[in-house]
Parts: structure tokens; C-alpha cells; sequence
């Protein structure tokens, strides 16, 4: 048996884990005051596809997904990676068709001068409106320790 091999590898071990300690973070990567939140997003029974989840506190921190085609989305912040702080949050839920004729600037390699002022188009909401704003939506969702699975069904009531 290789006594000095051995020993190198416990040193590398316990290095390692000291290092994981040090810096705070659980065994999912994550800080110790922050974890993973994913879910569904369903409008009506069905699949909400391409829509911005976005998590509220109420001391400014936010964390933002965006839905799969199968409604499914995961959190994530600036900060935090692949999650978002625990705590309580309100959640908004946006999801609006892309406007086919937006005004071009000058800025814009497409641009000829030519084009005409065009008024500006307001956006159409595909899920209700009130889900886009944190005062109106009425969602809300706590994050607790460990995964989180919180999953929206959005209604027309």
C-alpha cells in the first residue's frame, strides 16, 4: 500500500472541504441563504411557452426565469446563479407577442430614411395584464431551504 499517495489524497480531500466550508455554500452550489426554485407556468391548463418569470422582495431583490415551451422555468439572479435568495417574494408573469414593425434608428443598418413615422404599437398581452405587474398580480411564493418547486396556474378571474 502507498502510504504517501494516501496521504496526499486525504490532505487534497480535506483541503477541498475546508474550501467548500469557508465559502459558505451547500452541497447544491448555492449560498447558505439562497436556494433553487423552479416550476410550471400554465395558462388556462396549458403550457405558458416564452413568458418572464420574475421573483420580488419586498427589500429589492429579484431573481428572473423564463419559461420552456413546456411552461417549465428556473430562477436565477445576478448574484445568485441558479437560484435566489430565501425569503418572500411577490411574482409577476409577462408574456407579450413581439411587435413585427418596430420603429428603426438611424443606429440600425436597415434603416433608409424612407420609412414612414409610425405611431407607436402597444404590445399585446398573451397572458392576462395583471400578471405583469408585482400590485396587481396577486402571486406570491416563499422560497425555503433546499429546491423549491412553485408552479402558477394564471386564470382570466
Amino acid at each position: 500500500m502507498n502510504f504517501k499517495k494516501l496521504a496526499n489524497n486525504s490532505a487534497a480531500i480535506t483541503a477541498t472541504f475546508a474550501l467548500a466550508m469557508m465559502t459558505g455554500c451547500g452541497s447544491d452550489g448555492l449560498p447558505d441563504d439562497a436556494a433553487a426554485v423552479e416550476g410550471v407556468v400554465t395558462y388556462q391548463g396549458s403550457p405558458v411557452a416564452d413568458a418572464v418569470v420574475t421573483f420580488r422582495s419586498q427589500a429589492g431583490f429579484s431573481a428572473v426565469g423564463k419559461t420552456a415551451p413546456d411552461g417549465r422555468y428556473q430562477l436565477s439572479s445576478a448574484s445568485i446563479p441558479g437560484g435566489t435568495k430565501i425569503g418572500d417574494y411577490q411574482v409577476t408573469v409577462v408574456k407579450r407577442e413581439k411587435l413585427e414593425n418596430a420603429m428603426l434608428t438611424e443606429d440600425d443598418p436597415n434603416y433608409s430614411g424612407q420609412q414612414q413615422q409610425a405611431a407607436p404599437q402597444k404590445p399585446k398581452y398573451l397572458v392576462p395584464e395583471r400578471y405583469s405587474r408585482p400590485t396587481t398580480s396577486g402571486l406570491e411564493a416563499t422560497v425555503a431551504t433546499g429546491p423549491n418547486e412553485i408552479n402558477f396556474d394564471l386564470t382570466d378571474d
